[in-house]
């Protein structure tokens, strides 16, 4: 190899190493953006086809538009008090 290739080479190392010193959060760049395209295909190819075939681009995006909130688990007195709500409403329609 050259010299000319070594220090440029060694150059976009030590410019590498400089980035990923001030953001090392880019370092995993490359799955991020290879997940937020495929994202994207995945809307445009709804958009496309709602366009062809219903005639609005619309498209009420699902589950992965979003990321659903943990729900807190429920211990056993909340399913008791629930239950017992449920049995007071069904006597309460009995009478």
């Amino acid at each position: 190899m050259s010299d000319t290739a070594k220090q440029l080479f060694d150059g976009l190392r030590a410019a590498k190493d400089a980035v990923l010193n001030i953001a090392p959060g880019l370092q995993n760049m490359g799955p991020e953006i290879s997940a937020e395209l495929s994202r994207l295909g995945t809307q445009g190819s709804m958009e496309l086809s709602a366009a062809l075939f219903n005639g609005s681009g619309f498209v009420p995006y699902g589950p992965g538009q979003y990321t659903d909130l943990p729900t807190p688990a429920q211990d056993g007195s909340e399913i008791q008090q629930e239950q017992q709500v449920e049995q007071q409403q069904e006597m309460s329609r009995e009478r």
